[in-house]
């Protein structure tokens, strides 16, 4: 039996009784008939700014339109999932600040519903419309999406649109306070508290469970929801999340201003893949290009076999001494002098894993490290590292907000009210779960062990963290943590030998929905599997998802096959 969530007035009140009387099943509201013809009503309509939770403007919606079911469909050796009967409403909340874009987002409510409503995350700066229509992160090609599983899903651009900038500059929003605070948390609540009352003058009913599902900046977002936000969501998917977004970023520059004297460029990663390939794939008991033992690795790795004679750069053949001080910098711990956010003081190293020369330019050291040019001034979106067209913009537009400022020179000492102050806005580090346990809530969260853009370290750390404040018993009942060993930050894993695919797809909600609405635990380890793109998905490889502290351990048999690995303290 769950708690009435519904809306008052005598309609509003039968469907309230009626759904506590039949226990997870939704009320009877409207029938399909009603609400497909419903749907085009809700054009027009204004959600007034007392009906948000934040001080915010009124939102408005623009355009309500019935969309007819889609079958499931096949082009070009790719799969696009079935969509069912809904109505796609799109709007805009107003800023209190005229200079401030709006927010703008899409709320998409199935015509057959199960009660229940998703939120979708966002990624990097965001400034693009999240649709809420897309698979759900790490999904395999026969997961149904979550509108066709009965969600109600929304999204957001989170209050700013990236197409009005210049791709090297994706922060310049920031100036704006009310934008940054939009970004750090505002909008996704107030888009939330939206979407729900859309969904009460829809159905008749709110939703009886609401859910966060992102990864990434995404995945930073489910977090603050949860910390910030514990009475408005019943459960929260949190994948590869930025926690500690301040730590990150000051680490970014960190590993990218020797770079202007000192290029490791794109050629040297095959040295580096090959040193950790040496050094840690058969720590898991199999020599297959997969570090699966993530943590043992992290002392194994020694690059100075690898240094040119005299030190200096003599081409793709060794590692200068500043190149291999920049491998040892990123797999150091990025010190503060003074606190951030809840008194933390540092950002972890990251891990090895996928340093992968064959498979460099989207995944691994290419994109997020070396780029494929030495950085620049101003930050070359199409060539820099990822590392430096984000950390960059964060310092000139965040901290220094100053858009010409040289970040090659820049000492967080000298700013450490703004830092300090940013990391209140932005980090999601708070270890204070205990009103989001209280009613209930549940926490998912998974790390790749071989992500190049954020340290897994620090999903770990924030674990820990729950733990020390709240205690094991609390952590347990509310928490799980879950480590894909060879996945990237985006998940794509392939091995570091010879590209073969590596299993990462698991479908996360489903053990969050049945955690919060029938107490199922979810397992000590999941199975993750790689599958055909098209029908009948055939299952290619698939591998154990284990509970932190473990990792695949390989025991014999098909190395191919789940069975063959038993999850392992790692260390």
């Amino acid at each position: 039996m769950f708690p009435c969530h519904f809306g008052l007035g005598l309609a509003a009140a039968c469907l309230a009784l009626t759904a506590c009387g039949s226990g997870d099943e939704p009320a009877e509201g409207p029938s399909a008939v009603e609400l497909q013809a419903r749907c085009p009503s809700l054009a027009g309509q204004t959600i007034a700014a007392s009906a948000i939770g934040l001080p915010s403007g009124a939102a408005s919606i623009g355009s309500a339109t019935f969309v007819p079911a889609v079958a499931q469909a096949v082009a070009a050796g790719v799969t696009t999932p079935a969509t069912p009967d809904y109505c796609r409403v799109l709007g805009t909340i107003a800023p209190l600040d005229d200079r401030a874009q709006a927010i703008n987002f899409q709320i998409n409510l199935p015509i057959d519903w199960n009660g229940r409503a998703l939120q979708y995350g966002g990624g990097g700066f965001n400034g693009t419309l999240v649709t809420g229509l897309l698979p759900l992160r790490d999904a395999a090609p026969d997961d149904p999406l979550p509108l066709a599983r009965g969600y109600a899903t929304l999204g957001t651009d989170s209050g700013h649109q990236a197409a009005s900038v210049a791709a090297s500059e994706p922060a310049s929003f920031a100036l704006n306070d009310e934008m940054l605070t939009n970004f750090a948390y505002a909008s996704y609540k107030k888009v939330r508290d939206v979407s729900v009352a859309v969904m009460q003058d829809f159905y008749r009913a709110k939703p009886r469970q609401v859910y966060y599902f992102g990864g990434s900046e995404g995945g930073r977002e489910g977090l603050t929801m949860a910390q910030r936000f514990p009475e408005d969501y019943d459960g929260v998917v949190s994948v590869v999340p930025v926690i500690n977004w301040t730590g990150l970023f000051h680490a970014f520059v960190r590993n990218q201003v020797p770079q202007f004297s000192d290029w490791l460029e794109p050629e040297k990663t095959a040295l580096v893949s090959k040193a950790v390939v040496e050094a840690c794939d058969a720590l898991d008991g199999l020599e297959d290009g997969v570090v699966n033992n993530y943590l043992a690795c992290q002392s194994k790795v020694d690059f100075t076999a690898l240094r040119c004679a005299d030190g200096s750069d003599q081409g793709s053949a060794c590692l200068s001494d500043a190149e291999i001080a920049l491998l040892k910098a990123i797999h150091t711990p990025y010190h503060f002098s003074f606190p951030l956010a809840n008194g933390l003081t540092h950002y972890p190293p990251w891990l090895y894993g996928h340093e992968n020369a064959l498979d460099n330019t989207a995944v691994s050291l290419v994109r997020w490290v070396t780029g494929t040019a030495a950085p620049s001034i101003p930050p070359n979106a199409s060539a820099n590292a990822t590392q430096w067209l984000y950390g960059s913009n964060w310092i000139r537009y965040v901290i220094a907000r100053d858009a010409n400022f040289d970040v090659r020179g820049y000492d967080p000492d000298r700013f450490v009210a703004r830092v300090q102050a940013t990391s209140a806005l932005m980090d999601s580090t708070s270890p204070d779960l205990s009103a989001f346990f209280a009613r209930g809530g549940k926490l998912i969260l998974r790390e790749n062990a071989a992500d190049r853009a954020q340290s897994p370290l620090m999903g770990f750390e924030y674990y820990q963290s729950l733990i020390d404040r709240l205690g094991q018993a609390a952590v347990d009942q509310s928490v799980r943590l879950y480590v894909s060993p060879g996945s990237t930050h985006s998940g794509n894993a392939r091995t570091m030998t010879d590209l073969a695919v590596v299993p990462i797809q698991v479908d996360l909600l489903d053990p969050l929905d049945a955690w919060v609405r029938a107490g199922t635990v979810p397992a000590d380890s999941l199975v993750q599997t790689a599958k055909s793109a098209v029908a009948p998905f055939t299952v290619q490889a698939s591998r154990p998802m284990c509970r932190y502290l473990s990792y695949p351990h390989y025991g014999g048999g098909d190395r191919l096959l789940a069975a063959s690995y038993r999850c392992t303290p790692s260390n």
